[in-house]
């Protein structure tokens, strides 16, 4: 299965009841860290982590494997989290490089 969100492409490597690998095209460390960090924060996300294999040559695979719930909606909730600080975090550095000017 391939989804395309904005210019990324993801594509479910492998998918089981409570496990899933998916490649993340054209992303690294800078997303996919704090997003298996914020996939931990789950209690019921039993493992998620991510390999690159090479950075400059090959896309990074995400897996998730849930204690209980769907590996898929865990991702999803966890994505939708991060984008929600990063605008907040965004929001309050605008307002503060506008009080110092």
């Amino acid at each position: 299965m391939s989804m395309e969100k904005g210019n990324r492409k993801l594509k479910v490597l492998e998918k089981k009841e409570k496990e899933v690998k998916i490649e993340i095209e054209g992303e690294d460390h800078t997303l996919l860290a704090p997003l298996t960090s914020k996939l931990l924060e789950n209690e019921k996300v039993y493992i998620a982590t991510y390999n690159i294999k090479h950075t400059l040559m090959s896309n990074p695979v995400l897996y998730v494997k849930m204690r209980e719930g769907d590996p898929i909606e865990a991702v999803k909730s966890a994505a939708a989290s991060l984008a929600s600080e990063f605008e907040e975090f965004g929001s309050l550095y605008k307002k503060a490089k506008a009080a110092i000017v």
